[in-house]
């Protein structure tokens, strides 16, 4: 008998492995899918837009500083990385696969296309053109009303705000390191502090009253009967699973991020400005 229990201890072992490879494969397909790893593109970005905020208040060379580990923090092939790693371990395989069909019908490619295209394109000046355009030809009721059904089913108030706090989270981390070790604050009180500064409440306030204009630049080409079937597919049990997935995934690779940066100032030597 126990010769039996070995090659059967050996086979539930290598069908793990390669459920494991599976589902890592499919995470991977669905970050593409998606258009994530195209819309990670622009986090470095942001994030060196948040250091020039600080241009005038700290020396330059500090904010160069940051602003180069924060391109290697940012790295989008390593957040995208971070991921799929956490899809894979939060998704089942059979539901990966089924919202990755849903993204490479017509109807998917077209949305994410659009999606993947703002990311890169999105500024004050291409808002500000558009709202010029949009008072020329405002939307219809029906636009608007898809659109604000787009923010709620994927509760982007929220996650808008958590990213926010995110990227705020990485230029504070970044300049506490470059402090001495023993005057550190360090991230868990950071983010109780950048929480007070930025109360969820406000933060979600004015992203309600500036998410309508950036939504309907985003899907500005996308007709209604496309976004209608895209809400359709949000609602549905598997586009609520994977939009909660993706949320949490992105959402905690930001943290991750955050926390790189402050390991590259720190290992680099980085000095705080006197």
């Amino acid at each position: 008998m126990k010769k039996l229990v070995y090659p059967f201890l050996l086979w539930a072992l290598l069908a793990a492995a390669a459920q494991a490879q599976d589902a890592a494969s499919l995470a991977q397909r669905l970050v593409e899918r998606s258009g994530l790893a195209v819309q990670l593109q622009s986090t470095p970005k942001y994030f060196e837009e948040q250091i020039a905020a600080l241009r005038g208040k700290v020396p330059d060379p500090f904010l160069l500083a940051l602003a180069e580990a924060g391109r290697e923090a940012y790295r989008p092939q390593a957040m995208a990385q971070d991921i799929a790693k956490t899809l894979a371990e939060t998704m089942q395989p059979q539901e990966m696969e089924r919202v990755i069909a849903w993204l490479e019908t017509g109807v998917g490619r077209r949305v994410t296309a659009a999606e993947e295209s703002a990311s890169g394109a999105m500024n004050e000046e291409a808002l500000q053109s558009y709202a010029e355009q949009a008072k020329a030809k405002p939307p219809g009721a029906q636009r608007q009303k898809l659109i604000q059904d787009i923010i709620e089913v994927t509760n982007g108030l929220e996650f808008g705000a958590r990213l926010l706090e995110g990227m705020a989270l990485g230029v504070a981390i970044g300049m506490d390191s470059t402090q001495p070790v023993q005057n550190r604050v360090g991230a868990a009180l950071l983010r109780k502090r950048i929480e007070a500064a930025m109360p969820r409440d406000q933060v979600k306030a004015q992203l309600r009253a500036a998410m309508p204009a950036m939504m309907s630049y985003t899907y500005r080409e996308v007709s209604d009967a496309d976004l209608t079937a895209y809400v359709a597919f949000l609602r549905s049990a598997d586009g609520k699973r994977a939009n909660d997935a993706i949320t949490e995934a992105f959402t905690g690779a930001m943290v991750s991020a955050s926390l790189r940066l402050g390991q590259l100032v720190d290992q680099r030597g980085t000095k705080a400005p006197s």
